[in-house]
């Protein structure tokens, strides 16, 4: 028993070891992983069988085999071959479904699929390690990992249509989610060593969704629609108030103003920008003459 996994252990050394050059890469990732997850599979059930009849020295021997396991797997994640890691992570855990080295596998699970662009199985494999394990004692990192893998979720269709900054075409429902994964995170462990880096991720999120919002008024405002404009300016003023998008936001809402025939209003949001953002022009924004009117000398 013990030569027959040492050889298959061997194996899947030499596995690893291939030139990747023989076939497309693509390909050799496919056959490789299938390989693998097949024989780690099959090889660590047949030693589970032995350890079932046997006993004591088996058993020792199912310890140092999972300890084995998991250091290939360590090893695979820390190389950067997410995919391998993934591979014997699933071994791990099909073969020694509980214990200290599954539960970290489980954990280290979440990082792989994240670093390979799997957002939506980090994010099932933080809730499930959150749910099994909720007194871990990193069960603080799956709550950060589920925030991270979140945010990092593909943009949707409908905002390649919003024209604005980088942060401002990406779907919401990622950064929302996003936000409360961390400010989950925050709330039930301050003392975290993610704690810190989940508040400025929260900034940052918050900033791109005022960005995203002031996008979106511009495309009101091209579009003539400026009662819209200035709604969605001012849900960006009192729901991001500490924002850089709260400037745009004012200037934006003042040419609505103007362009509606609203003056007063209009004079003053202008004081409004003036007193927080000093550096902006002293005059108001004046309406821009027709290409008729501007033909007109009397006009």
């Amino acid at each position: 028993m013990i030569t027959h996994n040492n050889n298959l252990m061997s194996l899947l050394d030499s596995i690893s070891a291939l030139n990747y050059r023989a076939m497309p890469l693509a390909t050799w990732s496919r056959y490789a992983s299938r390989v693998i997850a097949v024989i780690l599979i099959a090889s660590i059930a047949s030693g589970c069988a032995g350890r079932k009849k046997d006993g004591g020295v088996n058993q020792d021997y199912a310890q140092q085999q999972v300890e084995e396991l998991y250091q290939k797997a360590k090893r695979s994640l820390d190389t950067g071959n997410y995919s391998f890691a993934i591979d014997y992570y699933r071994a791990l855990e099909a073969s020694f479904p509980f214990g200290e080295y599954t539960e970290q596998a489980k954990l280290d699970m979440i990082y792989a699929f994240n670093k390979t662009d799997q957002a939506d199985k980090a994010i099932e494999a933080a809730d499930n390690f959150i749910s099994l394990y909720p007194t871990h004692k990193n069960v603080d990192y799956a709550y950060y990992m589920k925030g991270v893998a979140t945010f990092q979720k593909k943009s949707g269709r409908l905002d390649r249509f919003i024209k604005g900054g980088e942060n401002s075409v990406r779907d919401p429902k990622p950064f929302k989610d996003s936000m409360e994964a961390f400010q989950e995170l925050i709330k039930r462990y301050p003392e975290s060593t993610y704690t810190d880096d989940a508040k400025q991720r929260i900034v940052y999120i918050k900033n791109a969704l005022a960005e995203r919002e002031l996008a979106v008024a511009q495309f009101y405002f091209d579009s003539k629609t400026y009662v819209a404009t200035v709604n969605r300016c001012k849900h960006i003023i009192y729901r991001f108030e500490t924002s850089p998008a709260v400037e745009g936001a004012l200037k934006l809402m003042e040419k609505s103003y103007v362009e509606m025939g609203l003056d007063d209003l209009a004079e003053s949001t202008h004081q409004v920008l003036l007193a927080n953002f000093p550096n902006n022009s002293k005059e108001v924004y004046k309406k821009k003459k027709s290409f008729f009117s501007r033909l007109n000398p009397f006009n």
